[in-house]
């Protein structure tokens, strides 16, 4: 065969061409660069989005834990307020009491023509006296040492009542009940009878025996409807239902 040597020659060009292409190595040749550094960014990409949603999570977590210290801290408030209403409305009604005494006392004084000295009355007098300067350790020495020394007076069941509202402000919630319960047993037709009563229930509510606390403030409200202590009876069982107790 006769071929020309411009033929040839183009022949051996285009066989060197394709002998230099098929010795390229992978990681050499362009497109295999470009999808390696595609790849990677991808891969950066991936771990990036992945260490946000970390984050969110993260915060989302937080902002659950914030939401619920913040519901705690607020029914601390909630009960922080509820007990300095309490502790206002017992040394109010403390006063409204001692200060009722005092004028019934003077009225009864005024009413009796020369009285002779009573003694009893002073010793109990003084023991009131301590109580409203809330000297409650001293209050009750000098009412337990009344009703030692004066078994007979006419105080003796006022003494007995009073001597429980010390132990009630000093939150001695269960000498308190004893005491309000003595006066219901031991004089059952006494003026202090509806108040005693009243805070029999309120001793029973202070110690979390909030049935039977129902069960006494309404034998106050059935038994004494037209005494100032039904009227607080009624307001103790409100607040309880708002308190749900």
């Amino acid at each position: 065969m006769n071929v020309s040597l411009p033929r040839l020659g183009g022949v051996l060009l285009a066989s060197v061409t394709l002998a230099s292409c098929s010795l390229t190595r992978p990681e050499e040749d362009p497109a295999f660069v470009k999808a390696t550094a595609v790849e990677g960014r991808v891969d950066r990409i991936e771990r990036q989005n992945e260490a946000l949603l970390d984050l969110q999570r993260q915060l989302e977590a937080s902002q659950v834990e914030q939401r619920h210290l913040r519901g705690e801290f607020e029914e601390l408030q909630h009960a922080l307020k509820a007990m300095q209403q309490h502790e206002r409305d017992l040394y109010g009604d403390l006063d409204k009491r001692l200060s009722a005494v005092d004028a019934r006392l003077q009225s009864q004084a005024a009413a009796v023509a020369a009285p002779p000295a009573a003694s009893d009355r002073d010793v109990y007098q003084a023991a009131l006296e301590r109580l409203k300067g809330r000297d409650y350790a001293g209050a009750e020495t000098a009412l337990q040492d009344f009703l030692a020394n004066y078994p007979q007076s006419l105080l003796v069941d006022n003494a007995k009542y009073w001597l429980g509202e010390a132990y009630y402000v000093e939150h001695r919630y269960g000498e308190a009940l004893e005491a309000f319960q003595r006066v219901l047993k031991e004089h059952p037709d006494s003026r202090k009878v509806p108040d005693a009563m009243l805070k029999v229930g309120y001793s029973y509510c202070e110690l979390k025996r909030y049935r039977e606390a129902r069960e006494v403030l309404a034998r106050v409200i059935k038994g004494y409807a037209d005494a100032p202590a039904a009227t607080e009876a009624r307001a103790r069982l409100k607040r309880m239902d708002a308190e749900r107790r």
